[in-house]
């Protein structure tokens, strides 16, 4: 027993030494200047391999430190009697002599009063501890699943701890001694600050809903969720504080304006044959946090072309009925000149994973109506009515340090999804341009955002999306639209129809305050149109821009160049967009 306690105190010894030689150093200086470094090993067993060791070193102090580092390999290699016998200082070389002693293995390590469902979650199997080498490491890290364990599971002062050690030349067995301490729950949550959110509403959404056991991994996400509510302001990090069985959350947070309202308007020339400056529009409106308990409502509308509008609608519920569940509908209309109007409506059920990820569950009908007198489809497959029928997939992680206004972190978004599409009121040309009336359909879609921090007031954002749509009877309306403020800057909106695309834009982003940023971008695009004889293009766009506070609201200049196959580089065919977001 007692060699075990020596072993478990050597690393405290070790920084007494530390000390006492820093002490040392101060009242010498010669050994400050570089140092040859040799360990001598004594009562070497046999078969025992040799440790590698950094032999130069800078200091004095450089050259301890790697003699306790190999001190502390001796130990992980089952060598637990190895220790620092004695240490030589000389004007450029310090020597030392190892003592290592036998190498240990285990007898047998018995599970004692470890429950036994804490031994199956931390992955104890006996035979892992019987006739097997010793390593520290490893019975450090059974320990540390077993706490952890026991933290999350109303135990956040359970202590485990060797018991009954017995030693027998090079082999010794202890048993597991496991102290639960008090079971503690949650209490009620305290919010302090002037946020204005449902108690009960956020306890179900951070997990600490009263009467449950104590988890110490919710309250270590405490922090991190609220950062993930836009609507919240942290003020200071999460408190708790334990009395009777009890543990009540505190967190600290004011309110934040997030509802928002913001318009961006647009330029860019017009056909060739009426040569009049086009005007574009957007207008968004997202309601965060209806009757304080976190619901949203969004509505957004775009006018890209003479004729041709899009509507965005969709309404967030989170923790229906106060469970782990959220639900989202959604209403999209899209007209296309005179071509088509496609309906999308859409229901996704997201279940989450963590603190920082969910799982997403959805189903969506899809029509489009031609419009127009020629209802008939031609070979490139312009435009015909269908209903598609699709369900499928998702996930979404996000780990950003401000929602708004990250420095650094990862936001994902990933989508697959597939279904039946089936032709209403076709009759086909000749036989050469038949197609199937009926046709599986499939599309993956994919956006990444990573935010770097690069010094003070600078980060750095990579980011990637993408997506391909896939059948045998792909029309307009299936294809994605790429190109503006939000996809491909450079170019006019909704620039590209293409049934596959991916965008990488590098951005730098140098922040004057803490809501102000001057930026500089370049974007790479790859895009596909399948319906029309596989056309591939490699469009590139790149500009600066300028986004502050104001009074009114914030206010974002950007100006972009793009070059592709059908745009040259040209500073008459530049891209301005501006626009205000007010949030309240």
């Amino acid at each position: 027993m007692g060699l075990l306690v020596s072993f478990v105190k050597l690393t405290h010894l070790n920084k007494l030494f530390t000390i006492s030689l820093l002490l040392l150093l101060n009242a010498n200086s010669v050994f400050a200047q570089k140092k040859h470094l040799e360990i001598m090993n004594l009562d070497v067993p046999d078969g025992m391999k040799f440790i590698k060791y950094a032999k130069e070193h800078k200091d004095s102090l450089s050259a301890l430190r790697e003699i306790q580092q190999y001190v502390l390999k001796m130990h992980e290699s089952s060598y637990l009697e190895a220790s620092m016998d004695t240490i030589l200082f000389k004007k450029d070389s310090v020597t030392t002599y190892i003592h290592i002693g036998n190498k240990h293995n285990w007898s047998k390590l018995k599970s004692g009063n470890v429950p036994d469902e804490f031994l199956y979650k931390s992955g104890y199997k006996q035979k892992f501890y019987s006739q097997t080498r010793f390593s520290y490491r490893e019975l450090s890290s059974l320990e540390n699943r077993v706490i952890k364990y026991a933290e999350n599971s109303g135990f956040p002062f359970a202590n485990i701890e060797l018991d009954s050690i017995e030693l027998s030349q090079s082999y010794f067995s202890a048993t597991l001694n496991y102290q639960p301490g008090p079971l503690i729950r949650f209490d009620t949550l305290a919010i302090v600050g002037t946020a204005r959110v449902k108690r009960r509403f956020l306890e179900s959404y951070l997990g600490v809903v009263p009467g449950a056991l104590y988890n110490q991994q919710k309250v270590i996400n405490l922090e991190r969720q609220l950062k993930q509510i836009q609507y919240l302001k942290v003020i200071k990090s999460p408190e708790v504080f334990f009395i009777n069985g009890k543990a009540q959350p505190v967190v600290f947070a004011n309110v934040r304006k997030c509802n928002q309202l913001d318009g961006f308007i647009g330029f860019q020339p017009g056909t060739s044959t009426s040569g009049k400056l086009l005007i574009t529009g957007e207008f968004n409106m997202n309601l965060k946090n209806l009757l304080q308990s976190g619901k949203e409502l969004s509505i957004q509308w775009k006018r890209f072309d003479v004729q041709s509008q899009l509507l965005k609608t969709s309404y967030y519920h989170p923790r229906v009925f106060h469970s782990n569940i959220d639900i989202k509908l959604n209403f999209n209309l899209l007209k296309q000149d005179t071509s088509f109007l496609a309906l999308d409506r859409n229901a996704a059920i997201y279940l989450g994973v963590n603190a920082i990820s969910k799982l997403k569950f959805f189903a969506g009908l899809k029509s489009n109506s031609a419009l127009g007198q020629n209802q008939t489809i031609n070979k490139n497959g312009e435009n015909y009515d269908f209903k598609y029928l699709n369900y499928g997939i998702g996930y979404t992680l996000t780990t950003l340090d401000d929602i708004f206004y990250p420095m650094k972190g990862w936001s994902l978004e990933f989508d697959i999804s597939t279904g039946e599409k089936k032709i209403l009121n076709y009759t086909p040309i000749n036989a050469e341009t038949s197609i199937p009336a009926n046709s599986m359909q499939w599309s993956i879609e994919t956006y990444v955002q990573k935010f770097t921090h690069v010094g003070k007031k600078a980060t750095l954002l990579n980011q990637f999306q993408g997506g391909t749509v896939q059948s045998q009877n792909l029309v307009l309306s299936d294809l994605y639209r790429v190109g503006g403020l939000k996809t491909l800057r450079g170019f006019n909106e909704n620039n590209f129809y293409v049934s596959d695309y991916a965008v990488y834009t590098l951005e730098y982003r140098y922040f004057t305050d803490a809501t102000s940023y001057v930026m500089l971008f370049a974007n790479q695009a790859y895009i596909k149109n399948n319906i029309n004889n596989n056309l591939t293009d490699w469009p590139i766009g790149f500009g600066t821009g300028i986004s502050f506070s104001t009074k009114a609201g914030i206010f974002q200049f950007i100006y972009a160049l793009g070059y592709s196959k059908d745009q040259p580089l040209n500073i008459n065919l530049s891209k301005i967009h501006f626009g205000l977001v007010s949030r309240f």
